[in-house]
């Protein structure tokens, strides 16, 4: 799926909880929100571990 579709769903996902008034326990955020990880997609083949490791350092 395009990095940006996807961007746009979670948006439409999130006005969508605020517009119905979904408490915080029940919306996806708190699944989530004691993550230590971070999903990152569509990052190019051609990058290294030290190159993202410099993104992620910024």
């Amino acid at each position: 799926m395009n990095p940006l579709t996807l961007v746009k769903r979670i948006q439409k996902i999130n006005s969508k909880e605020a517009e119905l008034g979904i408490s915080e326990q029940a919306s996806w955020h708190s699944k989530y929100k004691d993550s230590a990880y971070v999903f990152v997609g569509g990052v190019p083949f051609d990058l290294t571990e030290g190159d993202l490791l410099a993104v992620f350092a910024q």
